[in-house]
């Protein structure tokens, strides 16, 4: 629930940037920081840098503490020390070191808010490694601030964002960049109103950026990850994907209930509405995907989702294929899609009630694949 602070009034030049975790990889975390440094930090302005954990840590965290293995914290913990001692943060170190033996104990915790605070020490960690590169190594006028002030219910696992978040954001984080050029926060976490850590799903580390530059009215929010942009297909699948130049809000909302990209489902839904220009990019491209409030006429992409997992499909098994455009809502595009969907005998035809998609249900797997490779083919015969 963003409230009205879509609203509020510009103060500052400020830019949200979020950092996927495919970037911060063991002996390439300065490299990056180095980057993303250079790109935004000109004219007095500002960044919010909003930080994943490294790469596989909270796959390994669900994992200690699913599994009960204390173990397996260390693993988790790992990079940030090699991290740390590589640039000669001892302290540092040993204050990971401190962090993982805590970790160790509260994997032993079966309660459900003991799950959360495990699972979200990925990011907490990456908030002390990237503020210490920063500010050590890159001479960088950085601090951290690892409660932004996103506040949530107590919905374990997938915690619900409360509409105070609002203010405790923007209050926080003025006061922060009042004193610092760079202020470093963690995605995907909360605190709850009894002050737990909570986690707000996979993928929660785009939207609480979202959220963050939609309280503030940021005048920009960048997604950096390992690639240029939002692609028409899933690369793993479709060999011949292309950037997406461009996506609306509502589009790229729907996209992420369709699983595209693997962005947690409520990324752009708290910037609708907002004045906020989001790109999504490489740190080294100069090229992207942006995300904006008038829509280009044309079909945007193809996904591939269980349809269990996606947020516009109400069904228990299959597979559901969605193109993702705002002209679905029209019928001589719809008529198109329906034509190649009719011969691979699909469950069921599902239409977006906003005309943003069109999902076909179908049983197995291999057909969901051939499927979404030749609605491809249509999709990027309209995108020049």
């Amino acid at each position: 629930m963003v409230g009205n602070a879509g609203n509020m009034p510009r103060t500052l030049n400020v830019t949200v940037a979020k950092i996927g975790g495919s970037l911060l990889k063991p002996g390439g975390v300065e490299k990056v920081l180095s980057k993303v440094i250079e790109r935004h930090l000109i004219d007095d302005s500002k960044l919010i840098l909003v930080v994943s954990a490294m790469k596989g840590v909270t796959d390994t965290l669900i994992k200690a503490y699913d599994e009960g293995k204390p173990q397996l914290i260390q693993e988790s913990i790992q990079p940030y020390m090699n991290e740390a001692y590589r640039f000669g943060l001892s302290k540092l170190g040993r204050l990971i070191e401190n962090i993982g033996e805590r970790l160790e104990a509260l994997v032993n915790v079966r309660e459900p808010w003991a799950r959360d605070n495990v699972i979200v020490h990925g990011e907490l960690l990456s908030v002390m490694l990237v503020e210490s590169i920063l500010y050590n190594e890159l001479g960088v006028d950085a601090g951290a601030v690892y409660d932004p002030g996103i506040t949530t219910n107590e919905d374990w696992g997938r915690a619900s964002v409360l509409g105070v978040s609002s203010h405790y954001v923007r209050h926080r984080l003025a006061w922060a960049l009042s004193r610092r050029s760079v202020v470093v926060v963690p995605g995907f976490l909360g605190i709850s109103l009894n002050g737990r850590l909570t986690s707000l799903g996979r993928g929660g580390s785009d939207y609480s950026a979202s959220l963050i530059a939609a309280y503030i009215n940021a005048p920009r929010l960048i997604f950096y990850t390992d690639v240029e942009g939002i692609m028409t297909g899933d690369p793993r699948i479709i060999g011949d994907a292309k950037v997406i130049p461009s996506l609306t809000h509502e589009e790229a909302y729907v996209a992420s209930l369709t699983g595209a990209k693997k962005f947690h489902p409520g990324t752009f839904k708290p910037l609708i509405d907002s004045n906020v220009n989001v790109m999504v990019t490489n740190p080294w491209s100069s090229n992207g995907t942006s995300i904006i409030s008038r829509c280009v006429n044309t079909p945007k992409l193809v996904s591939i989702s269980e349809v269990g997992s996606i947020g516009l499909i109400n069904l228990k098994s299959g597979y559901a294929v969605t193109v993702v455009g705002c002209v679905m809502g029209l019928d001589e595009y719809r008529r198109e899609v329906y034509l190649i969907m009719s011969s691979y005998d699909p469950v069921d035809v599902i239409n977006d009630t906003e005309g943003n998609a069109v999902s076909s249900i179908v049983k197995e797997q291999d057909d969901a694949v051939k499927l979404a490779k030749d609605l491809h083919k249509w999709v990027v015969s309209w995108i020049r």
